[in-house]
């Protein structure tokens, strides 16, 4: 095995020209820290004003180590010594997941010296087996913190989505779902409540996550969002009662084209958008009616007894207040942080277990939580 060529490969999928998107990144994450030091205390530099709280006094020098190598910064000082940046290991924490995965699938079944010849060029710094386990088992302990904590709010919308990631087990490579559940609180803010790895998505694995998320304190739910997947609606059944299930309206249009040949899909598309667009659901079933001929004329009664059957699931949006309705019709929230996660796990590609899997993409989800913070996902909410 070549480890030098590997190490190639490896560092153009982490993002060739280190030197070039070092100086770039160094940058950000500079201006990173001094933006979070000035909301620190209250004013820019020299600035007078009566929200300060404290006063400049100088820098010290910090390295970041990063994919792209090691970050030289200067993290700003109070005179009182009281400011400590985030950044560094809200950054950190999934660049951390990123390289463990990286270094794990070396080291499943590669020396130790190898991996260290490969890390080198890969992230500016070597790294032992022995580091390996005390990082991964620091990271997992602090992200399963994350995980398992106590839901305190109500949250009256879910949306729940799966993507699938290729792991190893017991010799051979097979694919397992990763789960996250997005809640949304009675003020309108959204937070990832839950990360899951599950063999299917079978009502068994299903309910396992909603029972959990019911013994950290969920509650509240009214309204749920996510594909036409029979484990995950039994499971809602059982736990959530009487709320309301909204089909995936894009999921279901995926369906829906998978039935018509290519010449058909045009008209398709811009019959379905149109019942989507209705303001009620009289109306929207007013609209199928032109897609009841467009099918029948093409002798699709099948396709067109399918839809007559199942439209309604999608529609169940329309008893939400209409200024939710653009963003709770789908799962397209999670649809594109799935691309997100996606393009981080791909540098991968197979997993070399599930807890690497499992460590990397929760790791992605916690930062992305944050990064929402409390702003207003939905207004008008209770």
């Amino acid at each position: 095995m070549n480890f030098n060529n590997m190490a190639n490969d490896w560092q153009e999928a982490l993002i060739d020209k280190p030197d070039f998107l070092k100086l770039a990144i160094q940058k950000l994450v500079q201006k990173g820290i001094e933006e979070e030091f000035r909301k620190f205390i209250g004013a820019d530099e020299h600035q007078r004003t009566e929200e300060r709280i404290g006063y400049r006094n100088g820098s010290y020098p910090r390295q970041l180590k990063t994919r792209v190598g090691t970050l030289e910064l200067q993290v700003c000082r109070d005179r009182d010594g009281e400011f400590r940046t985030e950044l560094f290991e809200r950054y950190q924490r999934s660049e951390k997941a990123l390289v463990l995965g990286v270094i794990e699938m070396y080291l499943w079944g590669v020396s130790t010296r190898n991996v260290e010849a490969i890390m080198e060029p890969l992230c500016g710094f070597s790294i032992s087996k022995s580091q390996v386990s005390e990082l991964a088992g620091k990271l997992d302990t602090d992200l399963n913190i994350w995980r398992t904590r106590p839901l305190t709010d109500e949250y009256m919308y879910l949306v729940f989505d799966a993507r699938y990631e290729k792991i190893r087990e017991n010799g051979r490579v097979i694919s397992k779902g990763f789960v996250v559940a997005v809640g949304i609180t009675a003020g309108g803010v959204r937070e990832i409540i839950g990360t899951w790895m599950i063999n299917s998505e079978s009502f068994e694995a299903w309910d396992n996550c909603l029972d959990e998320l019911k013994k950290r304190g969920l509650r509240g739910v009214e309204y749920v969002v996510s594909d036409d997947n029979a484990g995950l609606r039994g499971a809602i059944a059982k736990h959530f009662q009487g709320v309301m299930w909204q089909r995936c309206q894009v999921h279901f249009m995926r369906n829906f084209l998978g039935k018509l040949s290519q010449s058909e899909k045009g008209e398709g598309v811009r019959l379905l958008k149109d019942v989507f667009a209705a303001n009620t659901k009289e109306e929207a079933k007013n609209r199928l009616l032109k897609m009841e001929e467009f099918l029948k004329k093409r002798k699709k009664e099948h396709v067109w007894n399918w839809l007559e059957e199942s439209i309604d699931e999608t529609l169940t949006v329309l008893d939400l207040p209409i200024e939710h309705r653009k963003k709770m019709k789908s799962t397209n929230m999670l649809e594109r942080f799935n691309q997100e996660l996606k393009r981080r796990s791909r540098v991968i590609r197979i997993f070399p277990n599930e807890q690497s899997c499992l460590r990397l993409l929760t790791a992605l989800c916690q930062e992305t939580s944050e990064n929402w913070g409390a702003r207003n996902y939905l207004k008008g909410m209770k």
